[in-house]
């Protein structure tokens, strides 16, 4: 497969036929699993969490979804970071002026660590969850 490819495949829907390919890797790979759930192809032994990442991702394609992997040390504009988080460029900015995301400059520009954004976004949603939970309670106290 060649670049283009690759990079166009995260842009546009799997073809009927990357779909159908993707659900029959995916059933080759769940059928041909070893007792520890690594999978043998060839003279490589593949980690039962490289094992699990590719069935994730065939199953992901086999519902005929859009797909794109990236790396959790990329590097991510403001407004990559601020869509991710789904804020406005400005807000994002506040977080990181007042410390709650750290950034690197690269010239004048700031970048953000994708593995940073998620860790906030996952703590965020982590403190959402508490406070929901908490109100839940007060309202239970209440009534």
């Amino acid at each position: 497969m060649n670049v283009t490819s690759l990079a166009d495949f995260g842009e546009r829907l799997p073809t009927a036929e990357e779909v159908d390919s993707a659900a029959g890797a995916m059933m080759a790979i769940e059928t041909s699993r070893d007792a520890d759930g690594s999978l043998t192809i060839g003279d490589t032994k593949l980690s039962p969490s490289l094992v699990d990442l590719m069935s994730d991702l065939f199953s992901i394609v086999a519902r005929g979804e859009t797909v794109t992997l990236v790396p959790l040390s990329r590097q991510l504009t403001t407004q990559e970071a601020a869509d991710l988080l789904n804020v406005s460029r400005p807000f994002l900015i506040k977080l990181i002026d007042q410390g709650a995301l750290s950034c690197e400059m690269v010239g004048t520009h700031r970048r953000v660590a994708l593995k940073n954004v998620l860790t906030y976004k996952a703590n965020r949603t982590a403190g959402r969850r508490t406070a929901m939970a908490e109100m839940q309670d007060i309202a239970e106290d209440l009534e």
